[in-house]
């Protein structure tokens, strides 16, 4: 049943209905009364008349706050209201009852069409709320009811039990028709609030589309303006003795634009629920050592001192997914230099033990100006920054820290901030990770840029001409004997034709992908068939890297290429053990 309190709503449809209805209602005591005025009962008349017009105004004011906009919810409205439901259908039911008691024939006819037509008028008034139907029909099923009772109280037992049927099966049916009509009705209900939900929710999704846009396309700006303007001088060669300065902001600008477009696909795929969590052993003092050695020279270049604790003497091995934590406090650092002006930013680690598990805690504290409340309540929203004054001085997508919380919460933990106007602030990340142990394996934060031992044969296969001119580049130092092709099949005419020592092999391209290029040259019997391959892409879901390496791939890198990373898969390609040598992780680094 449908509560007072949120009955409000419903009673304005019904007002405006029973509104409606009232002009037929006095018809109806008209007809009544001439019927009464047949039947004998002409005394009966004004008095009947008078608590029609009675009633019938009562009910109009009692439902006059349910037809303005907004309608009342005032329980006290909502009561007089229903009672004036009730009145109406007691009076109308009772005089049909009295009538039909007079065995006219054409009252009895009138009681019995004027019971049927109460029971159908509330079906149309009632159809929001059972409790509407009830208080406004049960009236009339209960004198439709009472009939039959009152015949063999007359003593009067001709068709009783015809009677006593035809009211059951009536009522029956009216009650079917409401139910069927009323799960009709909130089904459309239903029907009609998912569709306003998943309107407001295309609209929000339209807006959060545009903001990334606009960001995005704002800040991408800046570095591609370095970019830019870096490559000038050094193709002018104006000023030599900036070469190197200029290498180094075109490097940072390239390492600013990747990690704008890292954030952007790690929200998408959390968004599409595409996003996965490894899980394998790490040295928690390794992860946080390497991770303030990365930060402690931009931290210096401001002026900034960088500062990291650990709570343990000993080695602490956890199994979690390093990659992730390290992104996250990456971020979390990245966020403390741009927003502390002066003074140190301290990285706090601890992992006690807790039960069958560990406790993990994360914490990077920052002496910048802190946060106001207003901007706490957005600091976790997608493309949202602290406010107007923030996003022009500091620029930024407002997604690092949305990405950062998702992977907190996917890993079954959560980052959480403690601030105040003028003290700094203070971001912890928890989680519960089981133990790990320990292991030699290489963790990944660290590359090696080995020299290769021989001059290689190298076919580099994109569709981009901008990114087959940038491997030639990146392979300029390594002097290789380089070949490109712009295609799948113009790359297996030239493997065809004469020997390569390893292709580097591009999976998206239109024809024929990567993917199936390197599986036409599994299966063919050429001098290339078992020729090293190293795929690259920008997908880096688990799924796309292992359908490469299904296609027959040897490796895989992920765009845009490294130099390092790159230098690392042409040794691994060439090296006596190829066979056994490691698969590159399928993912970026983290900056």
């Amino acid at each position: 049943m449908t509560s007072l309190d949120s009955i409000g709503p419903i009673l304005a449809g019904s007002a405006t209905e029973r509104a409606k209805q009232a002009p037929v209602r006095l018809l109806l005591a008209v007809v009544m009364a001439w019927a009464m005025h047949g039947g004998g009962m002409v005394s009966w008349i004004p008095v009947w008349l008078a608590m029609a017009l009675i009633v019938q105004g009562f009910e109009f004011w009692a439902m006059a706050p349910f037809r303005r906009d907004p309608p009342s919810n005032n329980r006290l409205s909502v009561g007089l209201a229903l009672m004036s439901t009730t009145l109406m259908a007691t009076l109308f039911g009772g005089m049909a009852l009295i009538i039909w008691t007079t065995n006219h024939p054409a009252l009895v006819t009138l009681a019995a069409l004027t019971l049927a037509g109460g029971l159908l008028t509330n079906v149309a008034s009632g159809i929001g709320s059972r409790l509407l139907f009830f208080i406004g029909g049960g009236p009339y099923l209960l004198f439709l009811a009472v009939m039959p009772v009152i015949k063999l109280v007359q003593g009067d037992t001709r068709g009783v039990a015809v009677m006593t049927l035809s009211a059951a099966l009536f009522a029956g049916m009216m009650l079917n028709i409401y139910w069927r009509v009323y799960h009709t009705r909130q089904a459309e209900v239903r029907s009609r609030a998912e569709a306003e939900t998943r309107l407001e929710q295309a609209q929000s999704a339209m807006a959060d589309r545009a903001a990334m846009a606009a960001i995005v396309s704002h800040e991408l700006r800046t570095p591609v303006s370095a970019i830019l303007a870096g490559a000038h001088v050094i193709r002018d060669g104006k000023l030599p003795k900036k070469r190197e300065q200029t290498a180094e902001l075109i490097i940072d600008a390239g390492r600013l634009m990747t990690g704008m477009l890292n954030d952007l696909l790690d929200h998408s795929k959390m968004e599409a629920g595409a996003m996965a969590i490894e899980s394998r052993d790490f040295e928690l003092g390794d992860l946080v050592r390497d991770t303030a050695r990365f930060w402690t020279a931009p931290a210096a270049e401001k002026g900034l001192t960088l500062d990291w604790a650990l709570d343990h003497g000993e080695p602490v091995w956890l199994r979690g997914d390093p990659y992730r934590l390290r992104q996250i406090v990456n971020n979390l650092i990245s966020n403390a230099i741009k927003f502390t002006p002066a003074g140190a930013i301290r990285l706090e680690a601890a992992a006690p033990r807790c039960d069958d598990h560990r406790c993990l805690t994360l914490t990077v504290v920052d002496q910048g100006a802190g946060i106001t409340p207003e901007a706490m309540n957005r600091l976790f929203s997608p493309f949202a920054q602290g406010s107007a004054e923030v996003a022009r001085t500091y620029g930024g997508t407002g997604l690092g820290l949305t990405v950062s919380r998702e992977l907190a919460r996917l890993m079954g933990g959560d980052l959480t901030v403690r601030s105040a106007p003028g003290e700094g602030a203070a971001f912890t990340l928890c989680v519960d990770l089981p133990a790990g142990l320990p292991t030699e394996a290489n963790d990944g934060f660290e590359d090696a840029a080995p020299a290769l031992a021989r001059r290689i044969r190298v076919l580099a296969v994109d569709d981009h001409e901008i990114n087959r001119r940038t491997i030639a580049l990146v392979l300029q130092p390594l002097e290789v004997d380089l070949a490109t092709a712009s295609d799948g099949h113009l790359a297996l005419s030239l493997l065809a034709e004469r020997a390569f020592d390893v292709v580097l092999m591009d999976v998206n391209m239109p024809g024929i992908d990567g993917n199936e290029t390197t599986r036409r040259l599994r299966a063919s019997d050429g001098p290339n068939a078992t020729v090293p391959v190293i795929g690259f892409s920008a997908g880096t879901e688990a799924e796309q890297v292992e359908a490469c390496y299904a296609a027959g791939m040897t490796d895989w890198l992920p765009k845009p290429l490294e130099p390092k990373r790159l230098y690392d898969a042409l040794h691994r390609a060439t090296s006596a053990d190829l066979s056994s040598g490691p698969r590159s992780e399928p993912r970026t680094q983290a900056a």
